[in-house]
This record gives C-alpha cells, sequence and structure tokens, in this order.
C-alpha cells in the first residue's frame, strides 16, 4: 500500500532512455468511483501547462522512483479530462470528515491507495494539532459507501468503528517503552 505523501516529489524516469523526466507533483483522483486516475508531473518549475501520465500508462510505481514507458506518455489536462470524463481534479487532503449521523472525524492529511488493484483503501485522519502529537492520527479504511463532496466527505459509522491509531504519538512511543 502506498501513501500520498510518499509518492509526491518521486522522480519519473521513462524506461525506453533511463532519463529523468520530471517529478510526481500530485495524484488526480477519482473519489466517487474510489480510484486514482493520473499522476500530476512537474516537468521544471517554469512550466505553466501541467502534464499528466494516466495510471494506466505508469509501468511501476516504486518506493523510490515512478516509471513510465516513454515521454509520449505525458499528456495535458484537458485531453485528459476528455478521454476520462472527468471535470476536474478529484482533491482529497483537507476535506473534512463527518459520519452519516453527523459526528465530526476530523480532517483528511493522508491518502492510503494499492497501485496495482488501483483503489483508495483509507484515510490519515488529524482531529487537531495537540492529538496528534499526543495520540498520533488515526487511520480511517473507506468501507462501505462513502460519499465524496467538494468540502466534506460522509462515511458509514462501521467505517468510524473500525478506525485504527497509528500509534506515532508521544503516547505511542511512551507505551512501547
Amino acid at each position: 500500500m502506498e501513501r500520498y505523501s510518499e509518492v509526491i516529489g518521486l522522480p519519473v524516469i521513462c524506461a525506453a532512455d533511463g532519463k529523468k523526466i520530471g517529478v510526481v507533483k500530485d495524484i488526480v483522483f477519482f473519489p466517487e468511483k474510489k480510484k486514482i486516475v493520473a499522476f500530476e508531473i512537474e516537468r521544471n518549475s517554469c512550466e505553466i501547462r501541467k502534464k499528466l501520465v494516466l495510471k494506466e500508462d505508469v509501468l511501476n510505481l516504486g518506493k523510490d522512483a515512478m516509471i513510465i514507458d516513454n515521454e509520449k506518455k505525458l499528456i495535458g489536462f484537458g485531453k485528459a479530462k476528455e478521454s476520462l470524463g472527468i471535470k476536474s481534479k478529484g482533491k482529497i487532503i483537507g476535506l473534512k470528515i463527518y459520519t452519516k449521523y453527523g459526528q465530526d472525524v476530523g480532517i483528511i492529511k493522508d491518502v492510503l491507495f494499492d497501485f496495482q488493484k488501483d483503489t483508495l483503501d483509507g484515510v490519515e485522519v488529524s482531529d487537531g494539532l495537540i492529538n496528534d502529537i499526543v495520540q498520533g492520527r488515526n487511520l480511517l479504511p473507506l468501507l462501505g459507501k462513502v460519499e465524496f463532496g467538494k468540502e466534506n466527505i460522509l462515511v458509514e459509522k462501521a467505517a468510524v468503528e473500525e478506525m485504527m491509531e497509528t500509534g506515532k504519538g508521544i503516547k505511542g512511543i511512551i507505551n512501547k517503552n
């Protein structure tokens, strides 16, 4: 399983000639279907037009680099929108999460996905800086029906019951020792 935060900044390498063509700038999600659509590539800091590589054109996504077949696999966002039938980049980081019963769960700080299966599996949730420091962030699996909006996400109560502590806070460190 990969994390959004670990993929951003990875170099993008062409398998055809071994040339680095840029770095992963962002991931384009299709939240309604819980899928990854494409990766936004930054070729140089001066480039104005966004370039994307579709998920199916990525040969491999490793922990140290993304490998694509060749530079011709990079396409403009307009062309990607037409071929994929999407209107805009699906933003997930920063959305508030609520249960369908109105309980505030927190804010999404990271996304966990399975590149091979092409699924969004869960999100890392923050419920405040102090809680993050003391207890660490929680992992919320995207179980059952999840409704993505522009500003909020609604999840089933069962998903919240399955939420796991990461144990990366001060409390987890103290309990380890």
